[in-house]
């Protein structure tokens, strides 16, 4: 779910909406970053500069916090 806070920018908006995204789409495919952008229909670069560009973080979960 996306929280909306108020006059928010549509500026801030997209880069809140994409970056949630791109972490949705890339736990979806295992944390797999290549089959991440083929979902997302961008070239790999493109999307590794995403995550440099948006600050976004990767934290792939372990076995342990897996319960396994």
């Amino acid at each position: 779910m996306i929280f909306i806070e108020d006059k928010q920018s549509l500026k801030s908006a997209k880069h809140y909406f994409e970056t949630a995204y791109i972490r949705q789409v890339i736990e979806a495919n295992g944390f797999r970053l290549r089959k991440a952008a083929e979902a997302l229909g961008i070239h790999y670069s493109a999307l590794m500069n995403k995550i440099k560009t948006k600050g976004i973080t990767i934290n792939k979960p372990t076995e342990a916090s897996n319960g396994l």
